[in-house]
């Protein structure tokens, strides 16, 4: 959906990873039955959303009401198992045998060694804008050592952009890194038999537009 925002569905449960920012939802109406927050600050009373009024722009999807997650734990709902570490800003989304971490709220400051030990990552969602908002490259390429997803899908760069934000772009990226194996996609579904056959190989890298 961009910049930091995705929507991770199955059969039973959608989850939307950071769709609010500045107390707005960035991509218009966005349906799902979990939402995970990242760095949301302000004090909780009735609810996230209703708090920011965005009854009607975060509605659910498959289930009657949305889960709000903003801060550290476990969480099991619909079949997936959500976890955030209690000093960690990034989540770890298990469903069956996928694994995807979402690490889009993740700052300059982030420690890669944070990223050691997660076993086996499918897909990770990292923003590769670095900039004042997002970790450098330098930080970026222990990350991806650290973690060896199958599956990288890039978020806050310049071209998702949304409030003039300073980051740098796609090309930027693939020019610092070097990736071969990258192409774009609307959607992106992962199977297992998929990952475990690219694991042979180089991380793909997937643009979704």
């Amino acid at each position: 959906m961009g910049w930091t925002t995705f929507v991770l569905s199955t059969d039973n449960i959608s989850v939307a990873t950071d769709p609010i920012y500045d107390g707005k939802s960035i991509n218009g109406k966005v349906e799902a039955d979990v939402i995970l927050l990242t760095n949301y600050e302000k004090d909780v009373k009735k609810g996230i959303i209703i708090d920011n009024g965005l009854q009607n722009k975060i509605v659910p999807d498959k289930r009657k009401s949305v889960m709000e997650i903003y801060s550290p734990g476990e969480y099991e709902v619909g079949g997936i198992m959500i976890r955030r570490g209690l000093e960690d800003n990034f989540y770890i989304v298990d469903e069956r045998n996928i694994r995807v971490v979402y690490m889009g709220g993740t700052g300059k400051d982030f420690d890669p060694q944070k990223a050691k030990n997660l076993g086996d990552v499918d897909v990770l969602i990292v923003p590769i804008g670095n900039g004042d908002l997002f970790m450098d490259y330098e930080v970026l390429e222990k990350v991806i050592s650290n973690m060896d997803p199958a599956i990288l899908i890039p978020c806050g760069y310049a071209e998702d952009s949304k409030n003039g934000e300073k980051v740098k772009s796609s090309k930027d990226f693939l020019e610092y890194f070097g990736f071969a194996n990258v192409r774009e996609e609307n959607y992106y579904n992962v199977a297992k038999k998929k990952v475990d056959e690219e694991n042979q190989s180089s991380v793909e890298v997937i643009f979704l537009k």
